[in-house]
């Protein structure tokens, strides 16, 4: 009788990614972006100058208060276009990898 299962290395920090914010990274300096720079980037094209990008809890998938799924997907796509218009690659979260085994395109 099987009570139970085992499988090797998985637990929850498989699903432990890396904060949202990071997945914009310049291809020329992966891992070298200008943070500083990159918050100034998001919020010149349209992310809520009071949400906190260095937070874990920002994300490109929140919608505001009061905002229509029409409204959110075109605020999320104008970001999106703009950061990629200035220059950044929008890695998803399988090509950064989770925090327990990163594949180095997203450290910072």
């Amino acid at each position: 009788m099987l009570t139970g299962c085992v499988v090797a290395d998985m637990d929850s920090s498989n699903y432990d990614y890396v904060p949202w914010v990071q997945v914009f990274q310049k291809p020329e300096a992966s891992g070298l972006t200008n943070v500083t720079q990159r918050k100034v980037d998001l919020y010149s094209c349209g992310v809520n100058p009071r949400a906190n990008l260095d937070g874990n809890n920002w994300s490109l998938n929140g919608i505001e208060p009061g905002e229509t799924i029409e409204s959110f997907n075109a605020r999320s796509n104008h970001i999106l276009s703009c950061m990629e218009g200035k220059g950044y690659k929008v890695h998803g979260f399988a090509e950064c990898g989770p925090k327990k085994s990163p594949t180095g395109l997203c450290p910072n």
